[in-house]
């Protein structure tokens, strides 16, 4: 797991896909995210590691459902953030894609 996240770190630093301007934010959201869980994913067991971050996404979900969130280049970062942990836990059981709440 920790090469994954390291080379989604790598992936977000150096792409040149898409252009770096337009997704700043997004970017700065993911790295975050990536960054934290590097440091989790190497200290932390998977059950802990799992919960920790579908209690994460779960609070994004209900920021973003409540309206809470309205600075857009903070949606932007939340994005990034909540969709970087999404991936990653996709990773550990594809189920998360889809069944975020636990």
């Amino acid at each position: 797991m920790v090469d994954v996240i390291e080379r989604k770190i790598r992936f977000t630093k150096t792409n040149t896909i898409f252009d770096k301007t337009d997704f700043n934010d997004n970017d700065e959201g993911e790295l975050q995210a990536y960054n934290e869980m590097l440091a989790d994913i190497k200290e932390m067991k998977e059950i802990e590691f799992v919960n920790k971050y579908l209690n994460i996404i779960n609070k994004i979900s209900v920021q973003f459902e409540g309206n809470q969130i309205t600075d857009g280049n903070e949606i932007e970062k939340m994005s990034g953030y909540n969709n970087a942990v999404v991936s990653i836990l996709k990773c550990i059981n594809p189920i998360y894609e889809y069944e975020i709440k636990d």
